[in-house]
């Protein structure tokens, strides 16, 4: 049925926008239309889980008791129902039909778009682990996983994680604050290898280690063994090293969810793929998210969501062109209660100069990595008060003066002796 058929059948003459997935992409994005005016859309939004639009970033709190569930869903079905727009929850998206304009749901329910968004999310990374459909393995990403594992916390005495980065650290700080006794299990060297260098990832896991948690570092998960019960009681290690547990988190990274797009034809990589207007290779089809991949690149941090949700709102309510362009951004972490900070380059190479301030007392450790006297990489533990001014020095990609040693200590320290020459907005009083 062709559109103007469609509309001409119903008083309600506006524009159908369907959105597929309610994650926090979708949250920002329903923003930025409302703040444009979108009284052209009829919008409806399918989420598979109930409680409507909510912070994933807060669920660590949420897992430790830190922060009532409630206060983190930013959208409810009332929000919803009070702006005009229809959520359909407990419901997926499972094939689009590009020509007729039809997205068919896994009830079997068919909505005709006019436009649709694909807003899908992720969903955690899979480990080659033998065993893991015995219970009390869970991965730590929805609501309903923060019930289950709490549920289950209430009669573990042991815990392994399995992923050393933000995720993983963040179910395990949860799981120490309620008594269990838990071990992150991470590939790598050291926890949260992606942004932060040896000597950071060292002085967190010392502050980690004081709080309950242990590493086992440099080491894969090969297996889950269960009880009579068929519960999780141990892993093995690939070095054969052997872990107690009641319980298991598997929080390795996330993989697109690409599957709606893949499935009704539309191009794929690793994700649902766009141009820099957000535009897939389907006519009127759009994604935006962790679920879309951009110029070879996925998504997993916020910043460059949000410029995403911006350029397709600009798109679809005023026909504004907004390019997308992949942002540099820093990333700003709380773990355990210590502050981080990461910016550009984090691993020293041959090819730069690394100017370092390590107080080992405070806990206080600050690294900037220059290349020909510019700025190209930040990592602050500890103190990361100036975090947003080594960031407008890197971005800015202009040189420093010779005298850059006392860099370290910061905006408030520097003298009109060592001025460091930048545009004029970002210039030091």
């Amino acid at each position: 049925m062709e559109n103007s058929q469609r509309h001409s059948q119903r008083q309600d003459t506006r524009l159908e926008l369907v959105i597929v997935g309610n994650g926090m992409a979708t949250g920002r994005l329903l923003d930025e239309l409302l703040k444009r005016g979108c009284g052209q859309f009829r919008i409806t939004v399918i989420g598979d889980e109930p409680e409507g639009s909510y912070n994933r970033i807060m669920l660590s709190p949420v897992l430790a008791g830190e922060t009532e569930r409630a206060t983190i869903i930013h959208k409810s079905p009332a929000w919803f129902a009070a702006q005009g727009i229809r959520f359909i929850a407990g419901k997926r998206g499972t094939q689009i039909d590009k020509d007729k304009q039809i997205i068919t749901l896994d009830d079997g329910q068919r909505l005709a778009f006019d436009q649709l968004v694909i807003a899908t999310g992720s969903r955690p990374a899979a480990i080659p682990a033998k065993n893991q459909t015995l219970e009390n393995i869970f991965s730590f990403r929805t609501l309903v996983d923060v019930d289950t594992i709490t549920s289950a916390a209430r009669n573990a005495a042991n815990a392994v994680v399995i992923g050393g980065g933000l995720l993983g650290l963040e179910a395990a700080y949860g799981l120490a604050l309620k008594g269990v006794a838990v071990t992150v299990v991470h590939r790598s060297g050291w926890p949260l290898n992606r942004q932060l260098d040896a000597t950071a990832g060292a002085m967190l896991q010392s502050v980690m280690a004081a709080k309950g948690v242990a590493f086992a570092l440099s080491a894969e998960v090969a297996s889950f063994e269960g009880d009579h019960t068929g519960a999780v009681n141990k892993v093995v290690l690939n070095d054969g090293r052997e872990l107690d547990c009641d319980l298991a988190i598997i929080a390795t990274g996330i993989t697109p969810n690409r599957e709606l797009g893949q499935d009704s034809d539309i191009a794929c990589g690793r994700g649902v793929q766009v141009d820099a207007l957000m535009q897939t290779s389907a006519a009127n089809i759009s994604a935006l998210g962790e679920c879309c991949e951009f110029e070879g690149e996925t998504f997993g941090l916020v910043e460059p969501i949000w410029h995403q949700c911006v350029t397709l709102a600009d798109r679809l309510c005023g026909n504004r062109l907004t390019p997308f362009r992949n942002p540099q951004v820093a990333t700003k972490l709380k773990v355990s209660g210590v502050q981080l900070y990461s910016a550009g380059e984090y691993i020293t190479r041959p090819e730069h100069r690394e100017i370092v301030l390590h107080d080992c007392r405070h806990q206080v450790y600050r690294k900037l990595l220059l290349h020909e006297n510019t700025l190209v990489g930040v990592v602050l533990f500890g103190d990361t008060r100036d975090g947003n001014t080594y960031f407008e020095w890197l971005s800015a990609a202009q040189t420093l003066p010779v005298q850059v040693s006392t860099l370290t200590l910061g905006k408030s320290f520097l003298t009109e002796s060592t001025p460091v020459q930048l545009p004029q907005a970002a210039a030091i009083p």
